[in-house]
């Protein structure tokens, strides 16, 4: 899996975690944020393909802003479901959008 690939993935399982906020609390703030980081990380995978530096740095901000949001969350309560999840996607976002600036 190449690094750009892990941004799309990232950025569908955003998106499918932010509906089904919306869906089971019906939580628009849930909505908005899944469907913004969502498409602003596919965005960051198509863009590392054709300007790695861009998309890598995009990448890995936007994954740094969610682990910003969900790890202290996550430590605090120990739940898996979203925190946990969230949490762990984006500190391998981070680490993703690193090794691929540095590997381009």
């Amino acid at each position: 899996m190449r690094y750009s690939d892990y941004f799309v993935f990232f950025g569908l399982v955003s998106l499918v975690l932010g509906i089904l906020g919306f869906v089971k609390a019906k939580s628009r703030a849930s909505l908005f944020a899944g469907g913004v980081s969502g498409v602003l990380l596919v965005v960051a995978g198509m863009m590392a393909l054709k300007n790695p530096p861009v998309g890598y740095v995009v990448g890995a901000v936007v994954s740094g802003l969610l682990m910003g949001r969900f790890l202290p969350v996550f430590l605090k309560t120990k739940a898996w479901y979203p925190a946990g999840i969230m949490a762990v996607l984006s500190v391998l976002g981070v680490a993703a959008g690193v090794a691929g600036y540095l590997n381009r």
